[in-house]
């Protein structure tokens, strides 16, 4: 059991004195390097760093060719889903019926009167009159009866198959 401390101590001896040994050569590099070699080396004065810009993928922006013409349409649609184009049909009139003017307004000539349940297209409106909202109508099957009736009276309907 003596051989192994002398060992340790042994061991640890040969360790530092490399550490030492290592020490002092690196220093005399240095030493030489710092005393021969800093007059010799040229540094150039007054250069300009280069920048090089690596672009990264973008959109590339397009554009619409001038010659083609888009069409674009805005659609007025009523809190009640009314617009035109859209199917109404009448309602709600008690089987009095409901009078279709020539214009909107309670004031104006009655066409022809429309009974619950009939069919008729939206084809304009809307026009506010006299404390109603007025929709111009077309009817489905005779496209002859068309006037202004008061939206109070209508409903929006599926499009008939025809």
């Amino acid at each position: 059991m003596t051989d192994k401390p002398k060992q340790k101590i042994i061991w640890l001896r040969y360790l530092l004195l490399t550490l030492i040994l290592g020490l002092f050569i690196c220093g005399g590099i240095l030493v030489y390097i710092g005393l021969s070699g800093l007059d010799s080396i040229s540094i150039e004065q007054n250069r300009t760093a280069e920048l090089t810009i690596i672009p990264y993928c973008t959109l590339t922006p397009t554009s619409i060719p001038l010659d083609t013409k888009q069409q674009i349409t805005v659609r007025y649609v009523s809190p009640e889903g009314f617009s035109i184009g859209a199917f109404v049909q009448i309602m709600n009139t008690q089987g009095a019926g409901l009078k279709i003017r020539s214009n909107p307004g309670t004031g104006d000539e009655v066409l022809f009167i429309g009974m619950d349940g009939d069919l008729f297209k939206i084809i304009d409106g809307p026009d506010e009159k006299d404390g109603f909202v007025w929709w111009k109508l077309a009817g489905f099957s005779d496209k002859k009866l068309e006037g202004w009736a008061a939206a109070n009276y209508l409903t929006l309907a599926a499009p008939p198959v025809e």
